[in-house]
């Protein structure tokens, strides 16, 4: 099958990029509309699911087993081409040009697991906050790890009808803390006990590569569970994250 990609750049720096962060193998699934993804880090903290849209003309789903997404990003960074189409194999994707052409080898099925927080679990997830922050407001807080240097947790929490991040361990004594409004206003219920994920997770979101202009935050205070998505007109990123003790 053919898979035609009209933004090779778009497809690397919105889509793989942000799956390769938190897994160097994946699963990707191709449908008529779609590449999506499942995935997660080894300890299923951070559970992603990945959207890019595609207009294929493929009646039934195609699985790619990729052995190592940091590979494929870098042999697909050497196509000078931005609308490219890759001929995607059983077993291989290859790729022909005038300049260059490559064959990038899959692995069998059964060989890489999913997830076990499924699709379907993603989507019936019930929050009880929501919040839309600019993008500028969580590279304000990367920023501030550098006077955090310590420090590997971030509480989310209300105040004053805003949404603030702080980073802190409310665990440690005599430690530095800093905290930062991430937005004006959000719908449902106020946080008023601080929830806590690490740091490294928001890390993993907002790293190299994403750009967006803003976040959508949901938080389940219950269940403990934080979800940020990141949408471009192509791509949209879902993190399902798992909150740490206080």
């Amino acid at each position: 099958m053919i898979l035609p990609l009209k933004s090779r750049s778009n497809f690397i720096n919105e889509f793989l990029t942000p799956l390769g962060r938190v897994n160097s193998r994946c699963i990707l699934r191709i449908d008529s509309e779609q590449v999506f993804s499942l995935i997660s880090t080894g300890d299923n903290t951070i559970v992603v699911y990945g959207k890019h849209t595609v207009d294929t003309d493929i009646e039934e789903s195609v699985t790619l087993n990729i052995p190592d997404l940091p590979r494929l990003l870098k042999i697909m960074q050497c196509i000078d081409e931005d609308d490219v189409e890759l001929d995607v194999q059983s077993n291989h994707i290859k790729y022909e040009s005038d300049n260059i052409r490559f064959k990038y080898h899959l692995l069998e099925d059964g060989i890489l697991t999913l997830p076990p927080l499924s699709i379907e679990k993603i989507n019936n997830l019930e929050f009880d906050t929501t919040f839309k922050a600019p993008f500028s407001s969580f590279i304000n807080l990367i920023k501030g790890s550098t006077f955090a240097l310590d420090i590997s947790k971030v509480y989310f929490y209300t105040k004053d009808g805003a949404v603030f991040a702080e980073l802190a361990d409310k665990q440690a004594h005599n430690t530095d803390s800093m905290s930062i409004k991430l937005c004006d206003g959000f719908s449902g219920n106020s946080i008023d006990e601080p929830l806590p994920v690490g740091f490294e997770a928001i890390r993993t979101i907002v790293g190299v590569g994403t750009r967006c202009d803003s976040i959508v935050g949901k938080i389940n205070s219950k269940l403990n569970v934080l979800s940020f998505e990141v949408n471009n007109d192509n791509t949209k990123m879902t993190y399902i994250i798992s909150g740490l003790i206080k």
